[in-house]
Parts: structure tokens; C-alpha cells; sequence
């Protein structure tokens, strides 16, 4: 028990900069249902067809489920006709249970077309790269855990290791099939982490057995868990500031949309990729995006080139903008081009900014604006932050910090409302209040997001 706990929190490590809020998520949790019902034990028919029906309907990550259950299922240590009958039986019950689901067989279809088609721009998103090419996010002990998941390997060919444990075939297939798949894409580092510690947790195992496990188990997992509690113990358990650090909240254009609902803008948006779904969310399909989070399920690679074109403000990225039909175009402040384009837009004329708020901007064509008069959004600690930021960026100080700091009050952890305060009293020369401000934040939740 004391090797599994350990080797589970070594898997927790390898994938924690990948477990963030996200549909994978579910695999992740399905994966490991999987293993409970069949790592070691019989198969039951009805709970794995269950798991695929429900699995499906959540993630793509099925199709590995697929190939994970082909693993567990096969008899490797009781090969005969009857029982690899009894395995495909088992396959076919849970592959058509996968048929269950609104796309029916093209839910099969579109992971092996992703896979298969090297051609496909979607696959240059940093985080389907190699872990190996920059970009995207790192797992540091992945690197680590590499050469460690192969010497475990390795000592299962040594006959006294052989002699006291059985060899894990299935750990140490999805062991392999799991690190070939991290090594083309990190995205898969976590499913890795989770196939390591089934062939990692024996060995341990035995080592502990074999320097007495009644004396030093329970002191082992003592230590471990007291290294998580103290890994964990800077961060909140309040669901405020976690919630907003782990969704990253503080980067979607709230204000702005508040204004847009204010104002019953409808219409056709050019947003920022990573706001499509928060805009769907708020506004229940009255604004309509140019491309979302959805990527390839829903647009095409065109598409997709085009957007790209329009992010990196390539040479004739404003004809592409006027011929996706947009009506508003939505986009950060700061980064991605942010105040470059919107000096493009606006000396191209026909485009007139409406609203700014403290992380975005909204442009709208001449046609749309009609020299109707606009109303603000209703008084929120977003709008206060709205006025700070554009105070701060034309040097009013003393206003960024009035109004950021109403909003500090009603968000205290809000990473706006922080590093407004933090950067108008530095200006200001006020150092030690801009590390009073700093403390404070880092408090409600250590971000390397929060100045310093």
C-alpha cells in the first residue's frame, strides 16, 4: 500500500503542469476507472461497456481507452482459445458500446484522421507539440521519469526480481504505448505518469518488503504526505482565488462583455481563440466567433491559417478580418498585437473604437454603430479596473490607484486589481506599499502571474 501511494503521487507529479481545468480531465478520471476494473482482477462485461458509453460522450480520449482496454483484456498469463474468445468478446461488447454517441462511428474517425495527418495545422498548437521543441507546457520530471520507466523495465529481466514478483505485462505495454504517445505529443505525459507507477509500484513494493515493510511503510507515507500537505499549504482552499488562478478569470474580457450584454450587441465577432467559448457562454450565441477552442471538431484547417494570419498581423491580415464578415472585433490590450492592430483598424477607417476595458479593447464597423449612443455596463469591480488600467496606461497614477483599489477591495485576489496597485505605486515610488499590495496577493494564491 505504502508503494502505491508513493508511486500514485510520483504519477500526480509528473502530470500536475497538466492538470489543469479541461475536458482531458475526464479521461484522466476514465483511465483510471479502467484500471480499477481490470488491472488485476476479472473482466465485468456490463460496468467496462458502461464506462465506454459514458466515456465516449465526454472526451475523445476514449479511442485510447480503446486501445488501454486491448492491454488489460488480452490473457497474457493464460493464453488459450477460450480466453481470448472471451477477450474479443469483452472488446467488441465496449467498442460498439462507443457507438453510442451522437457522431456515432466518426468519433473513431476523427482521432485517427488527427493522428494520422501530419499535414493538419491543428497539430502545430504548442501543447500537441514534442516535449521536446519549445513552447507549450513543460513537465520537468518527465524528463526524469524517462530514463527511470526504462531501468524499471530493465529489472523485470532480472531473474531474482522475476522470482519474487510477477512481471506487470499490461503496466509495462501501457507503459511503452504510453511514452511513444508523450514523446510525440506532452498533451499524453499524464496518461504516461499513470502507466509508470504500474511499473514502478512492484519494485518499490518489494524494496519496501525487503527492508521490512511493517517498520517503514507507514513512515514513508507519512513523509510523502506530509511533503504534499506542504507543497499544497500556500495555495487557497477557498474556491474564489483558485477558481480564478486555475481558470485563468483574469485574463477574459468581462467588463467588455458586461457592456456588450448592456447594450444588446449582437452580431458577428473577431475575438481572441481563447475567448470563443467564454463569448458563447455569455452571451448564448448572440455574438458568433470566427474560430473557438473547438478548433478542428468544428472548423476547417482555412479557417484556422486564417486566424493565425490575423494573430501574428501577417501582411494582409486586415483583408481577412473585413472578409470573415465581422461586425466587432474583440482583442487583448496587451500581447498578441494588441494596440498595433488596433491602430491598423482604425487608420484603414471604417472602424471605431466603442469600449476598453482592463484586458481588452472592441472595435465596431461604421455600419454597425449608426450613430447609436451607448450606455455603460453595470458598475462592477471590473469596470473599476476597466478605468484603472486605462488610467495607468495614460500616466494618471493617483486615478489607477483609486479605482483599482475599490476593486481590490470587493476582489482582493483578483490579479488585476494586484499588479495595477503594484506597478501605479512603484511608479509612484512608493516601494514598500507595492510590496505590501504583492504580499498581500501572494497570499490568496502564490502566482508567478503576481509582480514581485
Amino acid at each position: 500500500l505504502a508503494a502505491s501511494f508513493i508511486c500514485a503521487g510520483f504519477a500526480i507529479a509528473i502530470a500536475a503542469p497538466f492538470i489543469d481545468v479541461r475536458p482531458h480531465l475526464y479521461s484522466l478520471l476514465n483511465f483510471s476507472i479502467l484500471l480499477l476494473l481490470l488491472y488485476g482482477r476479472r473482466a465485468a462485461t456490463w460496468p467496462l461497456a458502461l464506462l465506454f458509453v459514458v466515456w465516449v460522450n465526454l472526451h475523445g480520449g476514449f479511442f485510447f481507452g480503446i486501445m488501454a482496454l486491448g492491454i488489460l483484456l488480452f490473457p497474457w498469463r493464460d493464453i488459450n482459445p477460450a480466453t481470448v474468445k472471451s477477450a474479443i468478446g469483452i472488446g467488441m461488447v465496449c467498442v460498439l458500446a462507443c457507438m453510442m454517441n451522437p457522431s456515432g462511428i466518426k468519433s473513431f474517425l476523427y482521432p485517427l484522421t488527427y493522428a494520422f495527418d501530419s499535414s493538419s495545422p491543428f497539430r502545430s498548437l504548442g501543447e500537441w507539440l514534442s516535449p521536446f521543441k519549445p513552447g507549450g507546457i513543460q513537465s520537468p520530471l518527465f524528463f526524469w521519469a524517462i530514463p527511470a520507466a526504462l531501468l524499471s523495465a530493465l529489472a523485470y529481466l532480472i531473474p531474482q526480481i522475476r522470482r519474487s514478483i510477477a512481471v506487470p505485462w499490461e503496466g509495462l505495454l501501457l507503459c511503452g504505448l504510453t511514452l511513444a504517445m508523450a514523446l510525440t505529443s506532452r498533451r499524453f505525459i499524464p496518461l504516461f505518469g499513470m502507466s509508470f507507477a504500474l511499473v514502478l509500484a512492484p519494485l518499490l513494493g518489494l524494496a519496501l518488503r525487503r527492508l521490512g515493510e511493517e517498520k517503514y511503510s507507514a513512515g514513508l507515507a507519512l513523509v510523502a504526505l506530509v511533503f504534499a500537505m506542504l507543497r499544497l499549504q500556500p495555495y487557497p482552499l477557498a474556491a474564489g482565488p483558485a477558481y480564478h488562478y486555475l481558470t485563468a478569470e483574469y485574463s477574459y474580457p468581462v467588463d467588455t462583455l458586461d457592456f456588450m450584454r448592456a447594450n444588446n450587441i449582437e452580431g458577428n465577432v473577431y475575438a481572441l481563440y481563447n475567448w470563443g467559448g467564454y463569448i458563447h457562454w455569455r452571451t448564448d450565441g448572440d455574438l458568433k466567433v470566427f474560430i473557438d477552442g473547438r478548433a478542428d471538431t468544428i472548423y476547417g484547417a482555412t479557417t484556422y491559417l486564417d486566424y493565425v494570419d490575423v494573430l501574428a498581423t501577417r501582411p494582409g491580415w486586415l483583408e481577412k478580418v473585413k472578409r470573415s464578415g465581422a461586425e466587432y472585433f474583440l482583442w487583448p490590450t496587451r500581447g498578441y498585437g494588441g494596440s498595433n492592430k488596433a491602430q491598423q483598424l482604425l487608420k484603414s477607417g471604417g472602424w471605431n473604437l466603442i469600449y476598453q476595458d482592463s484586458v481588452s479593447y472592441l472595435l465596431a464597423t461604421d455600419a454597425v454603430i449608426n450613430s447609436r449612443d451607448f450606455e455603460l455596463g453595470p458598475a462592477t469591480p471590473y469596470r473599476e479596473l476597466g478605468v484603472a488600467q486605462v488610467a495607468l496606461f495614460k500616466g494618471d497614477r493617483a486615478l489607477a490607484i483609486e479605482r483599482a483599489g475599490k476593486a481590490h477591495l470587493e476582489i482582493p485576489y483578483h490579479k488585476a486589481a494586484c499588479n495595477i496597485l503594484y506597478d501605479a505605486h512603484t511608479a509612484e515610488g512608493d516601494r514598500r506599499k507595492a510590496e505590501e499590495i504583492s504580499h498581500k496577493c501572494r497570499a490568496f494564491f502564490p502566482s508567478n502571474q503576481l509582480r514581485r
